[in-house]
């Protein structure tokens, strides 16, 4: 099934001469892997970052440290700063980030396991439109907790663009 929306987000990008890029945290390149899996998919996928540590967060995007140290790497704010920087580094029409708990440890009260943090930009010819989403998925693994992250995002996308 995701597999048919990725090629309606070839088809879309297509038609309206979009590209994607992505930066990915908790679900640590499945998106990226689940877009390659289409052939002809370098006709709308630009890049992607993995950024899974705050050091590569803090280094490959630029997110202010600062921003990690109030708010946390699983938060809006991270999420946020991840799309704008992809925005400067990329020149993408669509970007989109994740950062989150997949588990099975590492959550906190504020962020338990399954907390997911989306932004998903859009480039206008006018300006750049984000909407930003906060899932908290079931915990009942890892792996689960990462597909189901991902499938939301090509949801969110495929929203966005249609």
């Amino acid at each position: 099934m995701y597999l048919n929306k990725i090629k309606l987000i070839k088809k879309l990008c297509r038609d309206k001469k979009f590209n994607i890029s992505l930066a990915e945290s908790c679900t640590g390149g499945l998106l990226s892997s689940l877009f390659t899996q289409i052939a002809g998919s370098s006709e709308f996928f630009d890049s992607s970052y993995i950024v899974y540590s705050n050091k590569s967060k803090i280094n490959a995007l630029k997110i202010p440290p600062l921003i990690i140290k109030k708010y946390g790497a699983v938060s809006n704010e991270t999420s946020l700063h991840m799309a704008k920087s992809l925005f400067k580094k990329t020149k993408t029409n669509i970007v989109v980030s994740v950062t989150g708990v997949a588990g099975p440890d590492g959550g906190t009260k504020s962020n338990p396991v399954g907390t997911v943090f989306f932004t998903i930009g859009l480039k206008t010819k006018k300006n750049i439109v984000y909407k930003t989403f906060h899932k908290k998925f079931k915990n009942i693994g890892r792996k689960y907790i990462q597909q189901k992250s991902a499938l939301f995002a090509i949801d969110q996308i495929l929203k966005t663009i249609s």
